[in-house]
């Protein structure tokens, strides 16, 4: 069977707190005495590199990373509400979501989405927009795309 293929980059975020200083003194598990930092995020991004990352920072600073998987959204929300320092999320905040206000979002990667389509599928061109708001359920047929 032939597909097309649509290439998107979707974009891969760090989450932090606003202050990481105020997370420590709040009761935060990042201090100096411990060496240790939480990470929180999508169990995805934890297997594919975080573990190596981790181990490497650990090598050359001596800080141990704490990883936990659970999903992106996971990682946005402990650290708002300072149950760990990092987050790692592979998708944007909600926007309104009073559980995401706060978090302060740093892109650190991309990574590659690939669309794929039967043959017989007359659209041939989207764009990464319209690829966004099938994603989101806005839009919910192919005739809304041309098809």
């Amino acid at each position: 069977m032939k597909y097309t293929l649509i290439a998107l980059f979707g974009l891969l975020l760090a989450v932090s707190s606003a202050n990481a200083a105020d997370s420590k003194a709040a009761g935060g598990k990042g201090t100096e005495a411990s060496k240790t930092l939480h990470w929180a995020g999508c169990g995805i991004t934890k297997k594919a590199f975080m573990k190596e990352l981790a181990a490497e920072y650990e090598r050359i600073y001596g800080v141990h990373f704490e990883l936990e998987g659970g999903g992106a959204t996971k990682g946005i929300r402990r650290v708002k509400e300072r149950s760990v320092e990092i987050g790692g999320s592979c998708r944007p905040k909600i926007s309104g979501a009073p559980e995401e206000r706060f978090v302060r979002m740093t892109p650190v990667a991309w990574d590659a989405l690939v669309v794929m389509v039967n043959k017989d599928n007359p659209v041939s061109n989207i764009s990464l927009r319209q690829v966004k708001e099938l994603y989101e359920g806005k839009i919910t047929n192919w005739k809304e795309l041309g098809g």
